[in-house]
């Protein structure tokens, strides 16, 4: 059902003035800090004239905010865009690498870095800091059917078109309407810093309960007319004006009269509304989600000081050592006052006048000076005689008590604190190395919360403009920003029916025109296309699946770590360069391993996503690269000396066994020789008998 404008009104003044009543002592609080730390309550007197004031004060809390300001936030954050999960994603990547490249422009030409200052500055003063995301099109009107640019639209505030509908009738030339068409032209995301009074919610505990978000601005007559339109912008009343401008105050019309207007996102029914308290009757103005972001609010948590678990409220850090800084004014006026007493003064005897004018007048020194009466000089006990001093010794010591005690104090403060004397850049010659690591380390612990804290909340307000980036932004503006080269689904489907035409006339042998196929667009052919890359920017569950957005540390990184840090990664990936370059040639397949590691090494040592991408494209064409064979056996390695005197000794020993062997079997020889030999006698032997017998074959008988 929808609910009646003077209702929505009604409605959303009773809930912001609530809120404003639950902040009323929150930002009574943050006024006594703001007056503190800009020292007003003086009277005035400054230069020569300061020590005569009577309201001597220690800028304690100046001193804290300059320390602890460059030390939880010093320079601006990097987006750091990537795959969720590091696997095979060529869409994902290249989506991730388009965002961070528009963001890292967004964050250079809309000035992060000054935004996120005003916000550190909050925070330790009132203690609470936020920024305000806007985006904005730049519409331009287009002929319809000529498609002639024929003006420029304008931008709201919060990102919408105002004061032209999409489609408008013009006059012709000639004198009849035509239809005209509004397309954007540009886009930005902007980030406005919201002071720590003009933002408010609904009174709870914690984030997680926030209905409703709202900021508070001022605008004039001729701002409210070009925002809400003349009927609007007229009526409502202007009820606010600029400091020092009283006499303009009676001018309802003055430019220094200006309207506070609430501009309210309502989460639960996700509706903008835009609310003046003076125009009971109806809301300035109503819009449906007219981000839709995931999160609906167009600003991030904000960032807070200490909270107690009853309220969302912070409190600022100088009410916890307010009574010891109030003790440290006190001091410092004390010794202030006893230094204005710590001077020569002293009585004399009157009838001395002369004499003792003359010591003391300008060029006396190193002269004598007659005394008239001497002996009654004498008598009266001489210059001491004649002069008492204030005992200025006793202000020398209450003095001293009182720096003592000063002391005292601002260490109290910086144990409440947690400042410690790294921090401040100060540190005890006496004291050894390992103590004054020991001291960092614990001093800085504190102060750690707070760089985690500041750098969540500028990671959080990045999200949102990537987020925003990703949804509104149109392919034109983020090719035009990021400069990534990408076809889109229309060009590469051109190019498709090109690259086949042109096979066709080859095949036909009909010679194909110079220039007809840019050859650097065939290159794009096996990249993503826009198309691709845009619908998963525009899914916003697939881009939280897939695609992750974080930022690197907002402070200032210690130089010599960084070099040892650098040194300590170069060492460690030309290792595994000089073991991969050896064993990658012959074996290609082992260049997804080696890959891996080199990107692993990467990331430990926190470098840039440009050296994993040269990385994947230099083990990428090494493993596509065929083996290589080995032109011979490796060379052996030179000998040392020892080993040259076992190969000999060997070599040696190898011939002397040699040698024996050639013995044995000469020996072994001539043994055969002799025992053919001794076999041949004995057949001669055997011959002669045969021989004797046949010639007497009778033997002879006995006598």
């Amino acid at each position: 059902m929808t609910e009646a404008p003077e209702k929505v009104a009604a409605r959303w003044i009773q809930e912001i003035n609530l809120a404003e009543q639950d902040c009323e002592m929150w930002w009574r609080s943050g006024d006594v800090v703001i007056r503190r730390y800009k020292n007003t309550d003086r009277n005035g007197k400054g230069g020569a004239n300061a020590a005569l004031s009577p309201q001597r004060r220690y800028a304690i809390l100046w001193s804290n905010v300059q320390t602890l300001g460059p030390a939880i936030y010093a320079k601006k954050p990097i987006p750091v865009v990537s795959r969720r999960f590091k696997d095979e994603d060529p869409v994902g990547k290249v989506a991730s690498e388009v965002l961070e490249r528009c963001l890292l422009y967004s964050l250079d030409a809309y000035d992060f870095d000054g935004r996120m200052t005003e916000v550190r500055q909050d925070y330790l003063l009132p203690g609470r800091g936020q920024l305000w995301v806007r985006y904005v099109p730049h519409m331009k009107a287009v002929n319809a059917d000529q498609d002639v640019e024929l003006g420029e639209g304008q931008a709201d505030e919060d990102g919408e078109n105002v004061g032209a509908s999409p489609v408008q009738e013009v006059a012709h030339e000639a004198g009849e309407p035509v239809q005209v068409n509004e397309e954007v032209e540009y886009e930005e995301v902007l980030c406005d810093h919201v002071a720590w009074k003009d933002w408010l919610t609904n009174p709870c505990r914690e984030w997680a309960d926030v209905r409703w978000v709202s900021r508070r601005g001022y605008m004039t007559r001729a701002e409210l007319v070009e925002r809400f339109g003349e009927e609007i912008g007229k009526e409502v009343p202007l009820d606010s004006a600029n400091k020092g401008d009283d006499k303009e105050k009676d001018d309802p019309d003055s430019k220094f009269q200006k309207a506070c207007v609430y501009e309210i996102w309502d989460k639960a029914s996700r509706k903008a509304y835009w609310i003046n308290k003076g125009l009971t009757g109806k809301a300035l103005d109503v819009r449906e989600d007219p981000l839709g972001l995931s999160g609906f609010f167009p600003c991030p948590p904000p960032l807070n000081a200490t909270t107690a678990q009853d309220s969302s409220l912070p409190i600022p850090d100088y009410v916890f050592y307010q009574d010891q800084a109030e003790e440290l004014d006190e001091l410092t006026a004390r010794i202030g006052k006893l230094q204005d007493a710590l001077r020569m003064v002293g009585f004399y005897a009157g009838e001395q006048k002369t004499a003792l004018n003359r010591v003391f007048a300008p060029g006396n020194e190193n002269k004598l000076i007659p005394i008239d009466t001497w002996d009654a000089f004498k008598e009266s006990g001489g210059i001491r005689g004649l002069i008492e001093w204030v005992p200025v010794d006793m202000v020398m010591m209450t003095l001293k008590g009182c720096y003592e005690a000063r002391q005292q104090v601002i260490t109290d403060i910086y144990q409440i604190t947690g400042i410690s004397d790294i921090i401040r850049g100060e540190s005890d010659p006496n004291s050894t190395a390992t103590a004054e690591r020991l001291k960092g380390q614990w001093g800085s612990l504190r102060v750690r919360d707070r760089q985690k804290d500041v750098q969540k909340f500028a990671r959080d307000a990045i999200r949102i403009k990537g987020e925003i980036i990703a949804e509104h932004f149109s392919i034109e503006t983020m090719r035009a920003i990021s400069g990534v080269k990408l076809l889109t689904a229309q060009e590469k489907q051109e190019l498709q029916m090109m690259m086949q035409i042109a096979q066709q006339a080859e095949q036909a042998g009909v010679p194909v025109p110079e220039g007809l196929i840019d050859q650097s667009q065939v290159a794009l052919m096996e990249q993503p296309t826009w198309d691709e890359v845009k619908a998963l920017l525009t899914d916003d569950k697939l881009r939280s699946f897939r695609i992750d957005i974080e930022t690197d540390s907002t402070i200032e990184p210690d130089e010599n770590a960084a070099k040892m840090a650098f040194v300590e990664f170069v060492g460690a990936f030309s290792q595994l360069m000089t073991v991969a370059s050896q064993i990658i040639p012959a074996a290609p397949y082992t260049a997804p391993v080696f890959k891996e590691m080199a990107k692993q090494s990467t990331r430990v040592f926190d470098v840039s996503r440009e050296m994993e991408d040269a990385i994947d494209k230099a083990f990428d064409t090494a493993e596509q690269q065929p083996p290589v064979q080995p032109a011979g056996p490796p060379m052996p390695p030179p000998p040392s000396p020892l080993d040259e005197a076992k190969a000999q000794a060997e070599m040696m020993k190898a011939q002397n066994e040699q040698q024996r062997t050639q013995m044995d079997g000469m020996i072994a020889q001539a043994d055969a020789q002799l025992g053919q030999a001794q076999i041949g006698l004995k057949q001669q032997e055997l011959q002669l008998k045969a021989l004797a017998i046949a010639r007497d074959p009778e033997p002879q008988g006995t006598a």
